[in-house]
């Protein structure tokens, strides 16, 4: 078995524990959607019998990508912490590839790789740093939102609008 594989599957393993044990709704659901494609990609390959292909777009990992990629922009567009924002770009840049391998022939397979591969490693580091930050800043400051509330309500039909400039 692949040594990357097995350090994959239990440093997820266990930032999945963390997420459980000190994290709130954000820090699960990111954990959630890392957990799933770390464990879903080994499944996958299985059943396709292939390993990773570089010289051209696997079609599974793009779905994967696109379906993490939409978790992790619907978690930075609703949570009340940085991290997911962080999360989202890397996620988006390892989507971003597949579609820069289509576009060119003479897109070189080490290229690829690094730009599919790299971000997941990173994401993996920011969901860690991510959890012990809001674990820290939950034992100083006590519970606090997990979501941003929405926006302030429109004014109230009948008063007078503010004045422009």
């Amino acid at each position: 078995m692949d040594p990357f594989l097995i350090i994959n599957l239990v440093l997820v393993g266990f930032l999945g524990a963390a997420a459980l044990r000190w994290g709130a709704g954000p820090e699960k659901i990111c954990a959630a959607a890392l957990f799933a494609m770390t464990y879903g990609d080994p499944l996958y390959h299985l059943l396709v019998a292939q390993g990773p292909a570089y010289g051209t777009v696997d079609v599974g990992h793009l779905a994967q990508d696109s379906i993490v990629a939409a978790v992790y922009v619907g978690v930075a567009l609703q949570a009340n912490r940085v991290y997911p924002i962080w999360l989202a770009a890397f996620q988006l840049v390892s989507l971003l590839s597949h579609f820069a391998r289509e576009v060119t022939d003479f897109f070189p397979k080490l290229a690829y790789g690094l730009m599919n591969y790299g971000p997941y490693y990173t994401t993996i580091l920011i969901l860690g740093l991510g959890i012990a930050a809001h674990a820290r800043r939950r034992r100083r400051l006590g519970p606090y939102r997990s979501w941003r509330t929405s926006s302030r309500r429109s004014p109230v039909a009948g008063r007078r609008p503010l004045p422009n400039g």
